[in-house]
């Protein structure tokens, strides 16, 4: 006797389901353990048993100097490298889904390029609506958030938002405000050497000014923008199909594009705001975990924000140990796995337009 269709389906469901836990699960352990290991390394060694015991007041023997560089040192830059790494993954997820393309990424319609901008002109002329250690970080947001509209007004259509001409739109814009940026590199140069160094450094991408109040802030912009994104996971499922099969399930093509490109926009904003541009990230992880996982995008999203999260801590221990005690920003890291890693994608397009 055949078995029937309904407990097929029902059971490739749960198999999928299964499969899915088991992947966070690991991914949630693997997180964590990345940040413990992390912990341990720097100008001092610390044991991962002494750094357990730290984390969970276990520890009756530890100095106070143990204490300080894992509580105020170590494990501030640990967790803002995660919620960075977080946010700038899912966003990758969202503009490959919109744009039905693996090597999508956050600078691909200029929010970077934006936000970098931003940050430039207070290194540079020391303009910026906040003051104090978010004199920086407040500007960068808001040309992050600026260039999303302008990308937005150019790339619509008779009110609708077709892929090709966003993309267009984006590496325009994104082009601009890269000139520009290139421009008050010139400008700082021509003044304070320091000034010159800043805006470089900035425009790498770096950790080295990591606190408590920064991972606060990226987190707060975070879990809303997660839950934004996912909420649209399964419409941005039917709309990979196509818009008009999107459409004949109920799914409206355009106001899911908008969501995505705000929730990307916002998640991309807070988190270069405080590290500057560390580019690939969204491009690498989101695409690995589609290879592990599979394209759904219901578990895409949450795969993608713990696997951004642990890349970005490895990457950025790796960068601020590997030549110690002079640090290395991270963006330079993850520009040498990028920079490959995009030409596998390239010829892997390549080679599917062939055939």
């Amino acid at each position: 006797m055949e078995p029937k269709q309904g407990g097929d389906i029902t059971d490739m469901h749960s198999r999928r389901m299964a499969r899915w836990t088991l992947a966070l699960i690991a991914l949630v352990l693997g997180l964590f353990g990345s940040i413990v290991i992390c912990l341990c390394f720097g100008t001092v060694y610390i044991s991962p048993q002494r750094v357990f015991e730290i984390l969970f007041g276990l520890s009756t023997d530890a100095t106070s100097t143990e204490i300080i560089i894992i509580q105020q040192v170590r494990l501030p830059r640990i967790m803002l490298a995660g919620v960075v790494g977080a946010c700038l993954s899912i966003a990758g997820v969202a503009l490959q889904g919109i744009f039905k393309n693996p090597m999508a990424s956050p600078s691909v319609i200029g929010i970077s390029q934006g936000a970098a901008f931003g940050a430039s002109l207070t290194l540079v002329f020391g303009f910026s609506l906040a003051s104090g250690d978010f004199a920086i970080p407040a500007m960068a947001f808001l040309f992050a958030m600026i260039t999303l509209v302008i990308v937005y007004m150019l790339g619509r259509v008779e009110g609708y938002i077709p892929t090709t001409t966003l993309l267009l739109a984006g590496i325009a814009v994104g082009a601009f405000f890269s000139a520009m940026t290139s421009l008050l590199q010139i400008l700082a140069a021509q003044g304070s050497t320091e000034t010159m160094s800043q805006v470089v450094f900035w425009l790498m991408g770096g950790l080295n000014r990591a606190n408590w109040d920064q991972f606060w802030i990226v987190l707060a912009f975070l879990i809303p923008g997660f839950i934004l994104l996912f909420a649209f996971s399964r419409d941005l499922n039917a709309m990979i199909v196509g818009e008009a099969h999107a459409t004949s399930l109920g799914v409206d093509p355009k106001t899911t594009t908008k969501i995505m490109l705000a929730g990307s926009a916002l998640v991309t904003g807070a988190a270069v705001a405080f590290t500057g541009i560390i580019a690939f990230v969204g491009l690498m992880v989101p695409h690995i975990m589609r290879m592990v996982i599979g394209p759904d995008n219901r578990i895409l999203f949450p795969a993608s924000l713990l696997a951004g999260a642990i890349f970005l801590i490895v990457t950025d221990t790796v960068a601020r140990t590997i030549m110690a005690p002079q640090e290395l920003p991270v963006g330079i890291i993850t520009a040498i796995l990028g920079g490959p890693f995009f030409l596998y994608l390239l010829r892997r397009k390549k080679e599917a337009t062939e055939w």
